[in-house]
Parts: structure tokens; C-alpha cells; sequence
């Protein structure tokens, strides 16, 4: 038995700039994306064949450990199993572990390498990135996933499996396992060069709503307004993430679906010390770059007394990770 500890960033889109929509129902995107200091925690564990263990899993406030048995017997093959444990006051939801996105992880790398021990691989995901924001948040679980089955299988980090099944799990997968910042393409699925990192303070603003990704590209069709050629080349010519412009042509439709993001923005902007706001992907969350800690304490305090959930965190150069073990 092997216990593992990692960490799945969340992200925000500095520029987001979505194009014609394909034939095959995709649109072609140019998007930067920049990891955030603010995280998820995954801890992973690897039960290995004939093995019968009673694991002490963390749980909640009012019960902070709590017992776990884990039977490996001869033919049971690859189990894969989570629990998500809620924090920061978010919502929780209700995913079975088969449609655990860290979890589909796990089982699609254990398929790519043909790999069929009997196996139980557990995972405790504390959530700290709350669902439907536009932060990325299973997406990150998902790329520390990946990173820690590898790791506890002896795989290397950089393993073509690992890119692969990132790949087919979604373009913010991929992002996760380079983190930083960095210019995508394609579908927002295609690495094309690293910026150097921004560092500023940023606050999470997030209203009690949410917005379907897909019915955000639904209006977002009724109605398109595809970004200037001019933007997108001096966007492809940053090389820092302060060069580039902070555009998300997705934050109208959003807004026109929930009107209060509208709000929001407007709100964030006026307050002291805040320099841009903008949508983060397809929301529901609103991301504000401060001039300062100090700036972003304030903003977060003044949305936290209207009733938003907030969080105040800053831009980092941070990737889905393994912690150093202890």
C-alpha cells in the first residue's frame, strides 16, 4: 500500500477568443490559460493485489478521520473509487465515482497502457474550487489524477499515455499538466508556447447561479462576435502574461443568460485598486485582477456582505503536482 499527496490548481482564461464553429459541432478557440494559487488537495492511494487494509481517510469538521476497508482479491481488476469531501462553503454535488472525471483518469490511463492488475487505486479530493465557475476545477483533479496513477504505477510523468488520455479528457486537462501560463489553439487543446507568469492578486467572484457551457455556446451562436485578426496576432506575440489583453468573447452570451454576471462585473470594476474583470471561461465565476493584497481583501470582503461567495487568491506559475512526501 502506497499513499500519495498532490495538488490540482485552478485556472482562469486571461483571453479567450472563440471562432467559427466546425463541422464537427467544435469551435476553433485561441485561448491563454494561467493557473491560480487556489487548489484542490487529491490524496491517492494504491492497494495492491491480495491486499485487505483499513485505510484512515480524511472526512469533515464533525468527523475528521474516518475508516475505509479496501479488499483486492485474486480477479478483481482495476478499482477506482473517490470520495470528495466539500470545503470553503461550497455546494456539494452528488457524482458517482464512474463519472468522477479523476476517476475516468485513472481507468482511461490504466486502458492506454493495458494495464490489468488487481488493483484498487482510492481517492480523497478535497474541493476547494467550486463546480460550474469557469475555473477548472475537475479538469485539474483530473491531470493530478493522471499524474499520481503514473507515479504510483512507475510510469514518468512525461509518458505519451499521460498526454494522450489528457488530450481525450478535455483541453483544460492538458493545460493542468504544463500549468503556468500558456497560449492554446485548436480547440483550446493545443499547446503553442509558454508566457512568463503574471503574479498580481486576484479575487474569485462567484453568484448563487450557474451557466451551462453548452447553452453559453448555444447563444453564443445565435449571435457571434468573433475577435478582431489584429487581437489575435498580438496575442500570439506575447510572450509575457501582462502583454496580454484580457478578452473573453463568451462573457456576453453568458451575461444574457444571467444577467446578474453583468452585475457583478460592474460591481468588481468600480471598487478601489482593481485594474480588470472579466468572465472566467463560460462562468459563472468573475475573476478581478487587484493592485494589491490589500485591494483584494476589500473587494472580497464587499462581495462576501452583498452575498457572493468569494475567494481571494493570485495568479501562479503552479501545475498539477505530487507534494513531497513526508
Amino acid at each position: 500500500m502506497k499513499t500519495i499527496n498532490l495538488i490540482a490548481p485552478a485556472k482562469v482564461n486571461l483571453y479567450l477568443g472563440i471562432g467559427e464553429r466546425q463541422e464537427d459541432g467544435y469551435h476553433n478557440a485561441l485561448t491563454v490559460m494561467h493557473a491560480l494559487s487556489m487548489h484542490d488537495g487529491v490524496r491517492m492511494t494504491h492497494v495492491g493485489a491480495g491486499e485487505h487494509v483499513t485505510l484512515l481517510e480524511p472526512c469533515d469538521a464533525a468527523q475528521p478521520l474516518r475508516e475505509v476497508k479496501v479488499d483486492v482479491d485474486a480477479g478483481s481488476g482495476l478499482q477506482v473509487e473517490a470520495t470528495v469531501i466539500w470545503r470553503e462553503g461550497i455546494e456539494p454535488l452528488d457524482i458517482p465515482s464512474q463519472d468522477n472525471l479523476a476517476c475516468k483518469a485513472v481507468r482511461a490511463l490504466a486502458q492506454e497502457l493495458g494495464r490489468e492488475e488487481d488493483e484498487c487505486i482510492r481517492l480523497v479530493i478535497e474541493k476547494h474550487i467550486p463546480h460550474q465557475t469557469g475555473l477548472g476545477g475537475g479538469s485539474a483533479d483530473a491531470a493530478a489524477a493522471l499524474l499520481g496513477a503514473a507515479h504510483l504505477w512507475g510510469i514518468p510523468a512525461d509518458h505519451e499515455a499521460v498526454a494522450r488520455v489528457a488530450q481525450q479528457l478535455g483541453a483544460d486537462v492538458r493545460f493542468f499538466l504544463h500549468g503556468g501560463c500558456m497560449l492554446l489553439q485548436g480547440r483550446g487543446d493545443e499547446p503553442v508556447a509558454t508566457l512568463a507568469p503574471r503574479r498580481d492578486s486576484v479575487v474569485i467572484i462567484r453568484p448563487e447561479g450557474g451557466v451551462s457551457t453548452a447553452e453559453a455556446y448555444r447563444a453564443f451562436d445565435e449571435n457571434p462576435v468573433y475577435p478582431e485578426p489584429a487581437q489575435l496576432e498580438s496575442v500570439r506575440a506575447a510572450t509575457e502574461a501582462t502583454q496580454v489583453p484580457l478578452f473573453n468573447n463568451l462573457e456576453a452570451p453568458a451575461q444574457q443568460l444571467l444577467p446578474e454576471l453583468a452585475e457583478i462585473a460592474q460591481f468588481a470594476s468600480q471598487a478601489p485598486g482593481v485594474t480588470d474583470v472579466l468572465l472566467c471561461g463560460s462562468g459563472s465565476g468573475t475573476f478581478a485582477v487587484c493592485e494589491s493584497h490589500q485591494a483584494a481583501a476589500a473587494l472580497s470582503s464587499a462581495a462576501q456582505v452583498k452575498g457572493y461567495w468569494t475567494r481571494t487568491t493570485s495568479f501562479s506559475p503552479v501545475r498539477a503536482a505530487l507534494l513531497p512526501q513526508r
